[in-house]
């Protein structure tokens, strides 16, 4: 690999890499083949064991630079490339995702839009099986300025780490991504909007891809495994990003006042008590309605309502719920013909 050059790209492009070797070069690949090339490439191998920095040995780009570091999690991985990295802006690209031709170029268009944002990201598009053939849906550039909290409160992954950029300096600023096991991203992105505007675009231009082995996916199958007597009901203890909010209320009294980050604590509790209630246990669930905080969306005021019913009915109740969407799934599957995962 070359030496880079001196002069500062518009894009700083971070990859985290840990034992990924049969998806590395894909996400490498994708981001030299941007549209918009004025960028630099940091591929932070965090002491990965399957010789993945190794499939890289091959590629003659001076804008691809490899870091070798021990183990010390995604979080830090990613921060070891921001501090390493040269443009004003960093955007982000997890190891076994990979980025469509115009993903920097619909960046540098939000930018260009809501230059005082300290957080943007494009739409992005899940893809289950790792080899699959994709075809994204084809829609125009929405760009808009979001209230995060309001739009994360409804759907949490408005932003997701492989569609995402920051500017450096709000990084720098009020520190990159925390030390925890999960949700180090989603704690990155809510403080960083506590402090910056966060613009968006629906275009998609990311794919994330599921069934590679992610931390999330360890977590999901390792987490019903764990008994409920070790939990603690606190809404520190809820995720990384909700524990950094109820910090900044406590310092902050006057944030109390703005509803959209009372709604993202709620989202995340309610995820909680959807959980319980998903795998029947009812008496888990209503410890966690004592969590909440007013004012109460409808939708939760409901769920908060019918749990004050006796358990025995509330169990009915989430019967009758799953032979009715059972009946539904049936029905959809008869009319509707069959179309792929991909293909949507």
């Amino acid at each position: 690999m070359k030496e880079i050059s001196k002069i500062s790209p518009q894009f700083s492009v971070v990859v985290p890499l840990y034992n990924k070797r049969p998806y590395i070069r894909r996400a490498v690949q994708s981001v030299l083949s941007q549209s918009l090339s004025d960028l630099e490439l940091i591929v932070v191998d965090d002491g990965s064991v399957d010789g993945g920095s190794g499939a890289l040995a091959d590629v003659d780009d001076e804008r691809l630079r490899l870091i070798w570091q021990a183990n010390a999690g995604v979080g830090a991985a990613r921060n070891r490339g921001v501090a390493d990295a040269q443009a004003e802006w960093v955007a982000f690209l997890d190891a076994d995702d990979f980025w469509l031709p115009e993903h920097l170029a619909e960046i540098a268009a939000i930018i260009a839009r809501f230059p005082e944002s300290g957080l943007v990201a494009t739409g992005y598009e899940e893809v289950l099986n790792p080899g699959d053939h994709v075809m994204f849906p084809v829609s125009g550039s929405s760009i808009r300025k979001v209230d995060y909290f309001k739009e994360a409160s409804r759907r949490i992954g408005i932003v997701h780490t492989s569609s995402v950029a920051i500017r450096r300096i709000a990084m720098m600023e009020y520190g990159g991504f925390g030390k925890f096991k999960v949700g180090e991203d989603l704690e990155c992105w809510a403080r960083l909007a506590l402090h910056y505007p966060v613009a968006v675009s629906d275009r998609v231009t990311s794919a994330y891809v599921r069934g590679t082995g992610g931390a999330m996916e360890q977590l999901q199958v390792s987490q019903r495994k764990s008994s409920a007597s070790g939990r603690t009901y606190s809404l520190e203890g809820i995720s990384p990003s909700v524990g950094m909010l109820c910090r900044a209320l406590e310092n902050a009294p006057s944030l109390k006042a703005n509803r959209s980050i009372t709604a993202y604590i709620n989202s995340r509790v309610y995820s909680c008590i959807y959980s319980e209630l998903y795998c029947g246990d009812v008496e888990e669930a209503r410890r966690f309605v004592g969590l909440l905080i007013e004012p109460l969306s409808p939708k939760i005021a409901i769920i908060v309502a019918a749990l004050s019913l006796p358990p025995s009915w509330v169990r009915r109740g989430l019967a009758l719920l799953r032979v009715s969407k059972k009946a539904v799934e049936a029905a959809a599957k008869f009319t509707v013909p069959n179309r792929s995962r991909q293909a949507r």
